[in-house]
């Protein structure tokens, strides 16, 4: 066993021993002998002695030793290597993140890291005793900007808090606008977050990507009535984050060749994704959504696999697009 295991090892059963409350104040011979038999291999007081060190470094240990008794002992009441002790600010930090995660529960990337999530703070530790940094053990996709995420703190407080704010906020291209907003969603979407709230100049719901936010002030404007917004209906027939008012979805018909029908069976493109047809030599599926340019995106990114059966001005639209793509390239 690589020697880094060995000491993990050794740090949980010394901590056994340290919480043993039916013999409290173990001698260091004593923790050498259980150290021993468990590992089943020789130890020497130095070595335990160095991960008294190490321990005290790694999860600030309280380890002392009582003359009187002699033996060592937790100088903190109830303190373990189990527990993860935290500060206020950590609590804070980890409210947010657990926030965060609690939405991601139902999804295949949480499902597929579950394991992982439930070790991540213990993992952190270890990464502290194996002396590589938190991405040599775990590594996520991350987004090339992070323009944005400095609004992520102060929208989540108002919207437990439901207080409005002031924000100035700029579309693709356009001039920057004062928003009084009472704040109800954060989405993520393609690695960028969104707000979504309901905006008293336009008297409406808005989607505001956070990275076109310029700032961010509190405002005392009364909380905007909300309670009818439900996410999952707000964007049920979205395709991505575009959400349309008074547009009603479209049933979208797309073939695909078998090759890739396999994947888009096993990650839909939308939760309202059905197979209607599906045999050795094609497979069709149906969307209810919305027509957006996140969903033309989605298409042609398939390339030749795919083909856009229904309905016709759709269809048009797609080779459209097609042949303007083709021009490019004459």
């Amino acid at each position: 066993m690589p020697s880094n295991k060995s000491a993990l090892l050794r740090y949980r059963i010394i901590d056994g021993c340290l919480t043993n409350s039916m013999h409290p104040y173990p001698s260091i011979d004593f923790i050498r002998r259980k150290i021993e038999g468990q590992l089943n291999s020789d130890i020497s007081e130095s070595m335990i002695r160095k991960d008294f060190a190490a321990m005290k470094d790694v999860y600030t240990a309280p380890i002392q030793f009582n003359k009187t008794r002699g033996g060592y002992y937790y100088a903190e009441e109830g303190f373990s290597i189990k527990e993860f002790p935290l500060t206020n600010e950590e609590i804070s930090a980890l409210d947010f993140s657990t926030a965060l995660l609690h939405n991601l529960k139902d999804t295949q990337i949480f499902k597929q890291f579950e394991n992982a999530i439930n070790k991540l703070i213990e993992g952190y530790r270890i990464s502290k005793v194996l002396g590589k940094s938190e991405k040599q053990l775990i590594q996520i996709e991350e987004p090339v900007k992070t323009q944005g995420n400095q609004w992520l703190e102060p929208i989540l407080n108002a919207i437990i808090e439901l207080k409005t704010l002031n924000i100035t906020y700029a579309r693709y291209g356009g001039e920057p606008k004062e928003h009084v907003v009472s704040a109800c969603l954060l989405k993520e979407y393609h690695n960028r977050w969104y707000l979504v709230g309901h905006s008293k100049r336009s008297d409406s719901l808005l989607v505001m990507a956070l990275d076109r936010i310029q700032n961010i002030s509190s405002c005392q404007e009364p909380f905007a009535s909300i309670d009818q917004f439900q996410p999952d209906e707000f964007f049920k027939y979205s395709f991505g984050i575009t959400q349309f008012h008074d547009v009603s979805p479209e049933k979208i018909l797309l073939k695909f060749n078998p090759h890739t029908a396999q994947y888009i069976i096993s990650q839909p493109l939308h939760h309202s994704q059905q197979v209607i047809i599906e045999n050795e030599t094609e497979v069709v599926v149906q969307l209810e959504v919305y027509i957006s340019q996140e969903l033309i995106m989605a298409i042609l990114s398939h390339g030749s696999a795919v083909e856009v059966l229904e309905p016709k001005f759709f269809r048009d639209r797609i080779k459209e697009q097609i042949s303007e793509m083709l021009v490019k390239y004459h």
